[in-house]
């Protein structure tokens, strides 16, 4: 495809853009967009102040229930001091609350992240710890223990620093008052939705470094970790799988999707040397596809698909949303690839979508290869204004896996690629794309290796298909393409044809009356179409009745 005709369909595209549209193409949106900065202050500072409000209003009644007013002593001096006989004692005290709490904030947070990261993945516990919110925590507790045993070391008859001991009893308290809000915070750091999004911006920030570095040594450091971003992702999905977790494999995959698009739009501004990546990241494939997708610069969107494709395996039998998922964000990435204008990233897509079509085919799950069809259709509408020999093999491709489908008594795949062509070819007609007829007859191929007799099911299936678009023709006032499709219906009879328009015409609900993933039946016309369903039977049929059924037996 020239560059000229590129930038034209780019062009093109953009501007039928809403202004609104338009914005969405620039800036891109997370999953989980993280909360304003004094929304998530005030989570902090609410349970803080209330805590330590509630704790030391409770100690102020007590005290002044208890207070003996007749003494004419001032009540807050009396009961918010200390003296030198009291303190050593309470000093000592400090210490081991401050001990026993840092004690136990490391057991339960160990406990708790060696269980998240035996579901999770073990790059949790480092995602953990380099927090900035765990650090300052675990500072803070170090740093308090410290603080009050320094007092209680330097605490004498003749030394007694009163500020430095109210500080310590300020720092106590605050550190007991952030107690709650940091397990509430760690708990919600450990949900898979806040997990998998720390990941992405970290492998956000590892991209965003490598744009910047320049020596070798450091960036083969960031490729590793980006990779490693991948298989903790990945490992999250597996695991997922295993225990058939729905929301956390969806989740994952979809992170995935989010974590290749955050690459995409820093990829122009790579180095050379970032797409030289060591061939063990890629453990398994021949040393020639590994050079390919190194020249291609593919390394890193290879590796999520092969990632991907790991997944689909795995969910296949066990998770058919995770299926629908991988095939729906394999159509978003080959979308920002045709807007990108990388063709090397678009092929790949093809492939992928063609490599999950065959693991389904192979095991045989109908429903998969009925929902990859659909998304590889919508891509495909996405392709003919952008590349019009790759969409005539991408037909190619339908026609072909649906034949083999048939071969392995697939029917209903078959029925579906019939459809999903026959709508293919009338987008393509729609856009005035120069090889539609080359479309056309890869479409009117399809039942050319059908028995009509042992797979009447998928053949009338396909005749219908090829009906409904000489019908969207005849609307459109063509004539040549419909005698093309009129040639290739000669060979069945008058009778057979009108029993085919009948069930057409009789279809009236567009909705199947069992739920699907589609949610419509694909037999089914608008009324205005069957209006030229009717003339054009007869036109071309009905008035020519010995031009059909010559080459029955």
């Amino acid at each position: 495809m020239s560059n000229l005709k590129k930038l034209r369909y780019l062009k093109s595209t953009f501007e039928v853009l809403t202004p609104e549209e338009q914005a969405q193409v620039r800036v891109r949106g997370r999953l989980v967009e993280a909360a304003p900065f004094v929304v998530r202050l005030w989570g902090w500072l609410l349970p803080t102040l209330t805590l330590a409000g509630v704790s030391l209003g409770f100690y102020l009644l007590n005290a002044s229930l208890g207070f003996d007013w007749s003494l004419g002593e001032r009540f807050f001096d009396l009961v918010l001091t200390t003296n030198r006989d009291s303190m050593t004692n309470a000093t000592s005290s400090f210490v081991e609350l401050s001990a026993a709490l840092l004690g136990i904030v490391i057991t339960v947070v160990a406990i708790v992240l060696q269980l998240a990261a035996q579901r999770y993945g073990a790059r949790l516990v480092d995602l953990f710890l380099a927090d900035t919110v765990n650090r300052l925590y675990f500072f803070l507790m170090v740093f308090v223990l410290s603080y009050n045993l320094l007092i209680e070391f330097g605490l004498k008859e003749s030394n007694f620093p009163k500020l430095a001991i109210e500080a310590g009893l300020t720092l106590t308290l605050l550190e007991i008052a952030l107690l709650a809000p940091y397990f509430l915070y760690v708990f919600r750091f450990l949900t898979p939705t806040n997990l998998l999004t720390a990941i992405q911006l970290s492998n956000a920030e590892i991209i965003q470094e490598a744009t910047r570095v320049g020596e070798a040594e450091r960036l083969r450091q960031l490729q590793k970790e980006a990779s490693q971003s991948l298989e903790q992702v990945v490992d999250s999905a597996l695991s997922a799988n295993s225990q058939m977790d729905r929301n956390l494999g969806l989740m994952a995959i979809n992170q995935i999707r989010e974590m290749v698009l955050d690459y995409l739009d820093q990829k122009r501004k790579l180095p050379e040397e970032w797409f030289l990546v060591p061939e063990d990241h890629f453990i398994g494939i021949a040393s020639e596809f590994y050079q390919e997708i190194c020249e291609k610069r593919l390394w890193f969107e290879a590796k999520a698909f092969m990632d991907m494709e790991l997944i689909y395996k795995s969910a296949i039998r066990t998770m058919p949303d995770a299926v629908s998922a991988i095939a729906f964000n394999s159509r978003i990435l080959g979308e920002v690839a045709i807007r990108n204008q990388d063709d090397h990233l678009l092929e790949m897509v093809v492939q992928f979508f063609n490599t999950f079509i065959r693991i389904s085919l192979n095991e045989k799950n109908v429903r998969a290869i009925f929902n990859l069809f659909y998304q590889y259709r919508l891509l495909t509408e996405e392709v003919f204004s952008y590349d019009e020999a790759l969409s005539q093999k991408i037909l190619f491709y339908i026609k072909y896996y649906g034949e083999t489908c048939l071969q392995q008594g697939l029917f209903f795949v078959m029925y579906t690629a019939a459809y999903d062509l026959e709508t293919l070819v009338a987008k393509a007609y729609e856009k005035g794309l120069a090889n539609i007829k080359d479309l056309l007859t890869i479409f009117l191929g399809l039942e050319d290796n059908v028995d009509a007799k042992k797979d009447l099911f998928a053949f009338t299936g396909v005749r219908k298909a090829q009906i409904i678009l000489a019908t969207y023709l005849y609307s459109r006032g063509d004539r040549e393409l419909i005698y093309m499709i009129l040639d290739d219906l000669r060979a069945e009879s008058v009778e057979t044809l009108v029993a085919w328009r009948d069930a057409l015409l009789g279809i009236t609900n567009r909705k199947f009356w069992e739920i699907t993933d589609r949610g419509v039946n694909m037999e089914y016309i608008d009324p205005e179409q069957k209006k030229y369903l009717a003339r054009f039977y007869e036109e071309y049929i009905l008035s020519q009745p010995g031009e059909f059924g010559r080459h029955e037996a």
